[in-house]
């Protein structure tokens, strides 16, 4: 009896040990999260550009609970240099921002990885390569066949903006006829070829005297609101046709002046005024300056040794003064800082010029380049190498007609660049000639400017920083696109070393 007791006891107390036991919950199933696969808006090979580039990652595969992890890293590769890093977490299957710093010319590298925030070995990647090819911001002068380029390209340095679209425009007129004696139309063009503003002299004022088939122009601010205003001098030189000179009776030739002021309403619309109305003289000359220091834009109308200027008194009225001649003009420009102070100064480069015959104009043969700052007239010798110009460039001779300022070493001065024709046996071609400012002199430095006759060229180059090296490089502002690949018509831009300007055929045309 005893014994039954005890069995049954350990029965009981086994079985109070098994029920008090926690039950064993079966563990999930594992889910496999799909592998990371994503594409850019890049995969397009390899990639050119100027700037900054915009980026789309899409990853085509279910967001993981926790999300991925973006990592992007932009190196520019002739340098080595890592210009940009990003790394973030997203819950999301997309990722969209720009990527900036790619702005110097040369090759670089984008690497893209996204990686599964729970799971750090389902990952992906991929390297992106992208070429900074620069813009080269010249027209198709196909466009506009009309258009003398080098008197557009004349005493300018780079491309403006009158109605502030972001896109170049260009002044220029058009005659009615090769035979008409009517005033040319007045035309603002944009690079792409729009019209965005004309003027027509007879429907100004249809008494207006015929035969005034010439237009010289200068842009200026004049009433000091921001906006660009014109003066537009119409002359009767060089007249079509047949008639007599109403002061010498001469046949053929008829003088006269019509100076009126366009001045910018916005929204291209101007307000025409004139202020000059003389049919017995002539004038071969527009250029717009302070010429009196005063902090307003004057009107010259002649050359400043002819000692009289229109002054800009205020409400856009101007009155005929004078002023005590400064210098001799040959070739002139404006609209470089010489001095430091923010302010465009002026400058004139005076050079002895060489009649029909090839004989001296003049016993002077000093040669000078006259700066005329808010602070007065400063001149300065220019050494090392003759400039000649000429009225008659015979074959294989040459002649200089434009020039421009530029800091093209890097030392904080600006510098001269004279523009030249050359007469190839009866084809012309232009080179420029680089004169350094020393603070007392400018100083002739042979082969400073790289020249290709068999190369595009025009008579003046224009200066921006294309490769966006903080240098100011060169360009000719044109080029024809149904002449690429003929014989001298191959685009190109000077790279700013400082130590020379370097011909560079790769990039990409703008406008």
């Amino acid at each position: 009896m005893k014994r039954a007791i005890f069995i049954l006891g350990v029965v009981l107390a086994y079985a109070c040990t098994k029920t008090d036991a926690p039950a064993v919950t079966p563990a999930p199933p594992v889910v496999q999260e799909e592998s990371v696969k994503f594409s850019t808006n890049l995969d397009t090979g390899t990639l050119n550009f100027t700037d900054t580039i915009p980026l789309v990652i899409t990853v085509n595969s279910k967001v993981p609970a926790a999300g991925f992890q973006y990592a992007v890293t932009t190196t520019w590769t002739d340098s080595s240099k890592q210009i940009f890093k990003i790394d973030t977490a997203v819950n999301a299957n997309t990722l969209s921002f720009n990527l900036p710093g790619h702005t110097r010319m040369g090759n670089y590298s984008i690497a893209v990885s996204v990686t599964s925030k729970s799971t750090s070995s389902n990952t992906s990647s991929k390297t992106i390569s992208a070429v900074n090819i620069p813009y080269l911001p010249a027209v198709n002068i196909d466009m506009f066949p009309d258009i003398n380029w080098n008197d557009f390209a004349q005493n300018k340095n780079n491309y403006y903006d009158f109605n502030g679209d972001g896109t170049p425009d260009i002044i220029s007129y058009k005659r009615i006829s090769n035979t008409s004696v009517l005033p040319p139309i007045f035309y603002i063009n944009d690079y792409t070829g729009k019209t965005l503003y004309s003027f027509n002299l007879k429907e100004f004022n249809s008494k207006t005297r015929d035969s005034l088939n010439n237009i010289i122009y200068d842009f200026r601010d004049l009433n000091s609101d921001g906006k660009l205003d014109l003066v537009l001098t119409y002359m009767g030189e060089w007249w079509i046709g047949n008639g007599n000179n109403p002061t010498t009776g001469a046949t053929g030739r008829w003088y006269g002046i019509n100076t009126f002021l366009l001045i910018n309403k916005g929204n291209m619309q101007f307000e025409t005024i004139e202020i000059i109305n003389d049919p017995t003289n002539v004038q071969f000359n527009v250029n717009l300056f302070d010429w009196d220091f005063d902090g307003k834009v004057d009107i010259l109308t002649s050359t400043m040794q002819d000692g009289f200027y229109y002054k800009n008194m205020g409400n856009n009225k101007f009155e005929k003064k004078t002023i005590t001649p400064l210098f001799q003009q040959a070739m002139n420009f404006r609209g470089v800082d010489f001095n430091g102070d923010g302010i465009d100064d002026y400058y004139n480069l005076y050079v002895n010029e060489t009649d029909e015959n090839g004989n001296y104009k003049s016993t002077n043969m000093s040669q000078t380049l006259s700066v005329v700052t808010n602070k007065g007239v400063t001149s300065y010798p220019i050494v090392g190498k003759t400039i000649t110009k000429s009225v008659y460039v015979t074959p294989g001779t040459t002649t200089a007609e434009r020039m421009n300022m530029v800091d093209g070493d890097g030392d904080g001065d600006v510098d001269l660049i004279v523009g030249y024709i050359f007469n190839d046996n009866g084809l012309f071609t232009h080179f420029q000639e680089y004169f350094e400012n020393t603070g007392s002199q400018f100083v002739y430095k042979p082969n400073y400017i790289e020249y290709d006759k068999t190369l595009y060229s025009e008579l003046q180059v224009w200066s921006t920083d294309i490769d966006k090296d903080g240098l100011k490089d060169l360009y000719y502002p044109t080029y024809s696109k149904s002449r690429i690949g003929g014989p001298r018509s191959t685009p190109f831009w000077w790279k700013n070393t400082k130590q020379g300007f370097k011909i560079m055929k790769n990039y990409r045309l703008k406008y």
